[in-house]
């Protein structure tokens, strides 16, 4: 068995080139069966994701969220088994298997057991580090099996797990080769997605969120999640046909299914050789009979085509030995020359750091007089690495040293930055309806209130309280302070991010209630009242900084 294994053993590489053009001559109709089950799985997930990140109410359906998450699942992975035997029939050049119930539905049961446990073992394998790979292979072979009209849990583990042991340095190198391929994907599509924006604004002069946002999107998980699941997209169909590929060569060891399509292919083109063949005997042989008769040979072509007879390589046995050269090797495909491409360029960066840590070894030593002695080879090695150590380790101090200094020289030069602008600031009229909440920090909308305080506008002083806290709860990332936005919209933001804190929403909304009242009504505020709704005010910056 080992011996079969080993001749029908292909490399990672060609198991990737073939993928490539398998996917390439596949029908139309493949990818849509691929993709009907994974756009709704995938635009479900991140919708999911993105309700249960910042829905106050998460937790009242947070299950039935999860239910139709996993529906979808179930119905992806469904569709994964259709595209897996298509691509299945592909290969073996034999039609479509039917669809009957009992089939549909032993693959929607078969599937949804076996696919629902990867979430919990290939985490921990990924820890193990060992058997990850043999798991990665058994859960993909489990997407492609359609052996038997009913598929069974018993069934199909045994067979996956039979497929996943064959060739693991194969199956290990093509998971190492799609991840840095996935890498660059996601990458790619990072970039674009920064990029995009940034470029119609420019060159179109068309203003989105995206634009507005600038690279400060990248600070929301969503965005990361949405790049992660369009790469999944891109790189899961490839993944499927190459495992597809080693659970097809897998089973040839046993029934030689892929020698009965060469032969298969063998006897169509030996059909058509015959059939050519016949042609040219019936119709252009008798012509060149005629020619031949009729023509004559002379003696000197005679003998130049014996020559070139005797010259054949079936006739040179008695010759003496020549070395022959080696035959061409077959061009190598895209995927193996960017391989080869990036060994070379790693080879000649590891090469020439080598060089650089010689000479900078050699320039160290330099510094250093030669003993005027000649000790023992071992111990003159031993003194140069020592003092090429004591050279490195005060170059490393003096690096420390400077970097300490540098990073208290700037936060020393910030620190009077901010006295200097907070101090030149212009303090901003408070009867103002344009003013924001960000154009002070805190403690300086804090002192105008003290100011106002003291001065007997406590109307005013109540506006600057209230500035104060919007300023403070921005700060926390709780609400982002926009000229646009009233102040109930400020209140249902913080009702969105900060619906765990129950005490402090609710004392800012008796807070919002009391301030508009005065603010915008007729309401004339007295002490006590103040007094009130800046204790208030106190409890929401203590609560908030928790």
């Amino acid at each position: 068995m080992r011996r079969a294994n080993k001749k029908h053993h292909k490399s990672a590489i060609l198991i990737l080139e073939e993928t490539l053009q398998v996917l390439r001559s596949a029908p139309m109709a493949l990818l849509p069966s691929f993709y009907l089950g994974s756009i709704p799985f995938v635009l479900g997930l991140l919708y999911f994701w993105a309700d249960m990140s910042h829905s106050a109410r998460a937790h009242q359906y947070g299950a039935v969220a999860a239910l139709g998450v996993t529906t979808l699942f179930v119905w992806m992975k469904f569709w994964h088994t259709v595209f897996a035997l298509r691509i299945r029939s592909q290969l073996s050049g034999e039609p479509e298997m039917k669809w009957p119930v009992s089939r549909v539905l032993s693959i929607f049961a078969t599937q949804s057991l076996i696919q629902s446990t990867r979430f919990v073992v290939l985490p921990i394998a990924a820890l193990l580090m060992v058997p990850f790979g043999y798991c990665y292979a058994f859960y993909q072979n489990a997407s492609a099996h359609g052996g038997a009209e009913n598929q069974t849990v018993k069934s199909t583990t045994a067979w996956a797990w039979r497929q996943a042991k064959l060739w693991p340095r194969q199956n290990h190198l093509l998971i190492c080769i799609i991840w840095i391929f996935g890498l660059v994907i996601f990458l790619n599509l990072s970039i674009t997605a920064l990029f995009i924006p940034q470029l119609l604004k420019s060159l179109i002069g068309i203003e989105t969120k995206f634009s507005l946002s600038g690279i400060w999107m990248m600070r929301n998980p969503m965005f990361w999640v949405t790049m992660l699941g369009m790469t999944y997209l891109l790189l899961d169909p490839f993944i499927k046909t190459a495992y597809v590929l080693r659970c097809f060569y897998g089973e040839a060891l046993a029934s030689g299914e892929d020698l009965n399509i060469e032969l298969k292919y063998t006897a169509v083109y030996k059909k058509a050789l015959v059939s050519g063949l016949l042609f040219a005997v019936l119709f252009i042989a008798p012509f060149c009979t005629d020619a031949q008769s009729n023509a004559s040979i002379s003696p000197n072509e005679l003998d130049r085509s014996i020559e070139e007879v005797m010259n054949r390589r079936e006739f040179t046995w008695r010759m003496p030995r020549e070395t022959l050269q080696d035959e061409k090797q077959e061009p190598e495909g895209p995927i193996a020359a960017a391989l080869e491409w990036i060994i070379d360029m790693l080879g000649k960066a590891v090469r020439t750091l080598e060089k650089w840590l010689t000479r900078l070894f050699e320039w160290l030593e330099s510094w250093f007089p030669e003993p005027q002695k000649k000790p023992d080879s071992s111990q003159t090695n031993w003194m140069t690495l020592t003092r090429i150590a004591l050279i490195m380790l005060l170059v490393l101090l003096i690096v420390a040293l400077t970097y300490v200094l540098v990073r208290i020289w700037q936060r020393r030069r910030a620190g009077r930055l901010e006295s200097t602008i907070a101090a030149a600031a212009p303090v901003p009229d408070l009867r103002d309806d344009d003013i924001k909440a960000d154009d002070l920090p805190v403690n300086r909308w804090l002192a105008l209130a003290a100011e106002m305080i003291e001065s007997g506008d406590l109307r005013l002083a109540m506006r600057a309280l209230y500035l104060a806290t919007l300023a403070h709860l921005a700060e926390n990332e709780m609400i982002s302070i926009e000229i646009y936005k009233s102040n109930r919209e400020y209140e249902q933001e913080l009702n969105r991010r900060a619906y765990e804190k129950r005490e402090m929403l609710n004392v800012f909304s008796k807070s919002l209630t009391i301030f508009e009242q005065v603010w915008y009504g007729m309401h004339q505020i007295t002490r006590s009242e103040f007094d009130k709704f800046a204790a208030n005010q106190k409890r929401i910056l203590a609560v908030a900084q928790k």
